[in-house]
């Protein structure tokens, strides 16, 4: 989150100084059986967002100069969970 608070300071979008503590708290106060969308994905076989919710920030972060380890790290662990989504949703020939 701290990769992704750096971007968008660097863009000059302005933040609230205590979104990172906010957010978290949210995440923190969800139900335990609240599942996110790219889950959901995974469990149904179907292709997920990891282009656009993880795949962004590495390369934004690139673009702009931006060290983005971790988001980095997630996209190249989570890359082959979404290949083998990719591949159960394309069509039989």
């Amino acid at each position: 989150m701290q990769e992704v608070e750096s971007l968008a300071r660097e863009q000059g979008i302005a933040l609230d100084k205590d979104v990172i503590s906010k957010t978290l708290k949210f995440i923190d106060n969800s139900g335990p059986h609240i599942k996110p969308s790219m889950q959901l994905d995974v469990e149904s076989g179907h292709r997920t967002e990891l282009e656009s919710l993880v795949g962004v920030i590495g390369r934004k972060g690139r673009e702009l100069g931006v060290s983005t380890p971790v988001a980095d790290f997630v996209y190249a662990s989570l890359l082959p969970v979404e290949l083998k989504a990719r591949n159960k949703s394309a069509p039989a020939h």
